[in-house]
């Protein structure tokens, strides 16, 4: 049990570290996990390697294989609340580069005392005293970080990561500096045995996460790849139905402008009429198939320089009209400084889309909020609306192509997949949250190597 915790606990380490290893706060979540899982290999050592191989090794690689065990055990014991304090710091937005390094070299001095005072072979000896002292204090900082950063951040996939991690770290390592630490100081030596049970319970509570609300991405790729699956194949057949009814259609328009030249040249106002009827629904289902395939196509990117909160304030301007009509009011909270690398007529086109719906959904009225801002991970795009929502039982829908909740004619539920197919054009994301009666919001994630820094900003104007 004890070696399958081990290498339970590793594994998450390296899990953890392949999502994102140039992120330095990723990094130490990393060791984390591998400094904790020292005191397990401390105990795989006493109690799994050196009986095994008792009287088939010498007293010298005895001796080594202990010293192991309690280095093992005393890096666990004093790494894990510095690993966890540093993983909380470098996670902070709110603090700066120099304080983050600061602080990094500042709080390894504790460390560092516990290594100078504490004898490591041939017996462990922790002052537990003075290890409870500075251990809850580094354990509430580091809690405090992480719940302000959950609290500040305005990017709701980095919002959600952030609760799951605050879920999955916070909460278990509470109960392992118990064992660990507080128990020690009531000469409970053997508390610390039911961090296996810790660990087992936030294995499996990552696997249910990871199904259920896509942690750590899993959800989000099978989800991408059945609307891609569906792009591809509705485009493909899209061209072959429109070929074949463009065919079609144009017969039924050649003899109907036949029918109609001969309805004049005999007098017959009448047969003339029906011509001109079927004359009007044959252009109407060119017209159709023209709008679905242009649509349907495969967006190709024009890339160049563009400032997004230009386009939107444009976007706004050009649908005045519209928000004056309905009495919308609009808000918007831009960061213009910020500059992306992207198809600007193809953004415009997106902003316009989700505005309209916006509009569309609050015929009586109704706030329409605009937000761009630079997150951790992505240039965020948000278009929010006060108007009536999408039921739970249509929201995992809305991004397949032809479906609507808009009971109008002039409507094919094409919109918001053309603006899926475009992000993802831009190795972007698009989410929509919605809750019937209050409104509905739709946030677009542009990946940060995408946004333009001011040194390229002064070379693109030049």
């Amino acid at each position: 049990m004890m070696v399958f915790t081990l290498f339970t606990i590793w594994a998450l380490g390296l899990l953890v570290l392949f999502t994102d290893p140039k992120r330095t706060s990723i990094r130490w979540a990393c060791a984390t996990a591998f400094v904790g899982g020292g005191g397990f290999l401390s105990g795989v050592i006493d109690e799994t390697i050196i009986p095994l191989w008792a009287g088939t090794i010498n007293a010298g690689t005895e001796q080594t294989l202990l010293f192991l065990s309690n280095l093992s055990s005393f890096i666990c014991q004093a790494g894990l609340p510095y690993s966890f304090l540093m993983f909380a710091v470098h996670s902070a937005e709110l603090l700066t580069r120099r304080t983050k390094l600061i602080t990094q070299f500042a709080a390894l001095c504790l460390p560092a005392l516990m290594l100078v005072i504490t004898p490591i072979y041939p017996v462990l000896a922790f002052n537990y005293w003075i290890m409870v002292a500075w251990v809850i204090p580094f354990f509430l900082i580091a809690c405090t970080l992480l719940i302000i950063q959950y609290r500040n951040e305005k990017d709701p996939l980095v919002k959600k990561n952030s609760f799951f991690t605050n879920l999955l770290i916070i909460v278990p390592l509470f109960f392992v500096f118990i064992f660990i630490y507080i128990m020690r100081i009531q000469n409970d030596y053997e508390a610390w045995r039911y961090n296996m049970l810790v660990v087992a319970i936030q294995f499996i509570l990552i696997v249910a996460i990871s199904l259920k609300y896509g942690f750590l991405g899993v959800r989000l790729r099978v989800e991408k790849r059945r609307l891609d699956s569906t792009l591809r194949a509705l485009t493909s057949g899209a061209q072959i139905i429109n070929h074949t009814i463009k065919n079609e259609v144009g017969k039924i328009s050649l003899y109907a402008d036949r029918i109609e030249s001969y309805a004049e040249e005999t007098n017959q106002p009448n047969l003339r009429e029906d011509a001109l009827v079927l004359l009007q629904s044959s252009q109407h289902m060119l017209d159709m198939m023209n709008r679905i395939q242009n649509q349907l196509r495969d967006v190709e990117l024009r890339e160049s320089p563009c400032a997004p909160g230009e386009i939107i304030k444009q976007v706004i301007h050009n649908l005045k009209p519209y928000l004056e009509k309905h009495q919308v009011l609009v808000e918007c909270e831009l960061d213009e400084s910020l500059h992306l690398y992207g198809d600007p007529v193809q953004l415009r086109e997106i902003v316009t889309n989700l505005c309209m719906n916006a509009i569309e959904a609050m015929k009586s009225g109704g706030k329409l909020t605009l937000q761009l801002f630079l997150s951790n991970r992505h240039l965020v795009i948000a278009v929010a609306d006060t108007g009536t929502g999408i039921s739970k039982e249509n929201l995992p829908h809305v991004l397949d192509p032809f479906f609507s909740t808009k009971r109008t004619g002039q409507n094919f539920g094409l919109g918001l997949s053309y603006c899926y197919n475009v992000m993802q054009k831009h190795q972007g994301m698009l989410k929509i949250y919605s809750e019937p009666g209050k409104g509905t919001s739709v946030f677009l994630f542009f990946p940060k190597k995408r946004v333009i820094t001011g040194s390229a900003q002064t070379e693109g104007r030049n």
